[in-house]
């Protein structure tokens, strides 16, 4: 069954790119190079996809930092916590309503133009941020700053896929998605730790430091375009050849198990504590348990789609996520095992992020960018339902039911991925 994670999907590395020169050795020679394409990394690609992930560090520390610095934040500019979380859903919804304008916006500029100028609006944000006065400005700036985020992440989403060797875009993915996946892990751990001692102007100033050093990175490392290369390749992007219309209903994939994910993952501190009676340093570690294995899964995830294809590594990701939430209730009540379903959990939901990418932007033909962004607000749309639908849930049935209502879910998702995949060889699922 060709699909999105093996170079049997439709695949556009041979096209100039706006942003990079054309990649000529991606493609392996006769000998000794061809095996470059399974076993080893071609030497030249690796580096060019370092600075995308730094990129996508530094912008997931600085979207998910302001959870770890809520006190922080509401004491030094005199407003309430909830004032302080509402910040969260203002660079939410930003991110959401403004990255597929972006992406249309900057189909014809060269790629890393793109990024460079998204990592500089990112930085000027977090710097901004360090000396405002006033809420107000805080929340215009978290705008700005979601608004640049949705400026690079697609983008070098898109540039990994294609940078890829043959046989090898689950792990360019992996790499890139890397950078997000620690952050969502470190941010508000480190938050909590820094905000007392640098206060939450410290911290977004080493935030905006993070963002100039990708910024660096991206300027020496990711090469400038050619003019023949741009030129081609603005020619090689009309507006014709729209992606197949499965990109629906993978996007409507990703929405759902995003949903059914932060089900869960938003109430896991009351969930957990009702269920085991762990709090403080305990759950703390419960939470981290989540998240290391996130990094490792993401990791595992990408290497999967390139060996086992990224639809069957997908629907096994989803179909694991939903065992563990059917075991979350049972197991929770012990320590031990609540730390071991949330480690098995976190570990496949991360697994399922780079076969879910490598798919749309198999299906996408030309207008990878663009379905990356629009996955990009599918998922915060499908953060907000899955935070809404669980209150609604706690307060209908209590809190011991909601694990029960997203694995329902998660076993939607799954049936889609497996119809999808049945019906969409011809589409290149």
């Amino acid at each position: 069954m060709p699909d999105a994670g093996r170079s049997s999907s439709p695949r556009t590395d041979s096209l100039p790119l706006p942003g990079l020169e054309p990649v000529s050795p991606v493609v392996p020679a006769a000998g000794a190079g061809a095996v470059a394409g399974r076993g080893a990394s071609v030497p030249h690609v690796r580096p060019r996809l370092w600075p995308l992930a730094l990129g996508t560090f530094a912008i997931g520390f600085g979207s998910n930092i302001v959870t770890g610095l809520l006190p922080t934040m509401s004491a030094d500019l005199g407003v309430t916590v909830p004032e302080i979380g509402r910040l969260v859903s203002v660079y939410g919804f930003t991110y959401a309503v403004t990255t597929p304008i972006v992406a249309l916006a900057g189909n014809r500029l060269p790629r890393r133009l793109l990024m460079l100028t998204a990592l500089a609006l990112f930085a000027l944000a977090c710097v901004g941020t360090a000396f405002a006065e006033d809420y107000d400005t805080v929340a215009l700036l978290r705008g700005l700053a979601a608004f640049a985020a949705g400026g690079f992440t697609p983008t070098a989403t898109v540039l990994a896929s294609r940078l890829a060797a043959p046989g090898e875009r689950g792990r360019a993915l992996a790499t890139v998605f890397g950078g997000l996946t620690t952050a969502t892990v470190v941010a508000a751990p480190v938050g909590n730790l820094l905000g007392p001692v640098l206060g939450y102007r410290g911290v977004y100033a080493l935030t905006a430091g993070l963002a100039v050093l990708a910024f660096v990175a991206v300027l020496a490392l990711v090469p400038r375009p050619s003019r023949e290369s741009l030129e081609a390749a603005i020619v090689a992007r009309p507006g014709r050849g729209w992606p197949s219309p499965i990109v629906l209903v993978v996007l409507l994939v990703s929405m759902l198990e995003t949903a059914a994910a932060l089900m869960v993952q938003t109430y896991a501190s009351p969930l957990l504590t009702a269920m085991s009676g762990v709090d403080g340093i305990g759950l703390s570690v419960l939470l981290l348990c989540y998240g290391a294995a996130g990094v490792l899964g993401n990791i595992v995830g990408g290497r999967l789609a390139d060996r086992w294809g990224a639809s069957r590594t997908l629907w096994l990701s989803f179909a694991v996520c939903g065992i563990a939430l059917v075991l979350l209730p049972i197991a929770s009540r012990s320590i031990v095992g609540a730390g071991l379903v949330f480690a098995v959990w976190g570990f496949a939901a991360w697994a399922a992020n780079s076969p879910l990418q490598g798919i749309l932007l198999g299906l996408a033909g030309r207008h990878g960018q663009l379905v990356v962004a629009l996955n990009s607000s599918v998922i915060a749309l499908g953060t907000g339902l899955g935070a809404l639908a669980g209150g609604a849930i706690i307060a209908g049935g209590g809190m011991l039911v909601i694990a029960y209502w997203g694995a329902g879910v998660m076993a939607v998702v799954v049936a889609l991925v497996l119809a999808v995949s049945a019906r969409g060889r011809v589409a290149g699922f």
